[in-house]
């Protein structure tokens, strides 16, 4: 239901474009804290104080949880935009995003601007 009452409100193009930049945030996100594991992974020891290296570990931890949960939004959120990119374009007169949605539920009907032909996006 989310996507729909998006894409009626900023209209299909404006949501694409704000959910592919919602992707690669997380993409670089989840590299900078693929830096700092690597970081903190060469400057670990293990001779120090256990407070120091266990506040390493745990922020190794942390980052690496961040990480794959960064990877996993980036990938979930381009695998929906390009989904709905497939089903943007009007099989009738081939416009491309020229449609306003009809009713917000998660299999939500479109109708196309140009020759009023209506189909389901999922």
């Amino acid at each position: 239901m989310e996507p729909a009452r998006s894409i009626a409100r900023l209209g299909f193009r404006k949501w694409y474009e704000r959910r592919l930049i919602e992707a690669h945030a997380w993409l670089v996100t989840a590299f900078l804290c693929a830096i700092y594991v690597e970081a903190s992974l060469e400057g670990i020891r293990f001779a120090g104080h256990g407070l120091t290296w266990l506040g390493t570990a745990g922020g190794m931890f942390v980052g690496g949880l961040i990480v794959w949960h960064g990877l996993r939004r980036y990938f979930a959120i381009l695998v929906q935009a390009e989904r709905f990119s497939g089903q943007s374009t009007c099989s009738r007169c081939k416009a491309y995003a020229a449609f306003e949605v009809i009713n917000e539920r998660s299999e939500f009907t479109v109708r196309c601007r140009r020759c009023q032909s209506e189909w389901c996006m999922r």
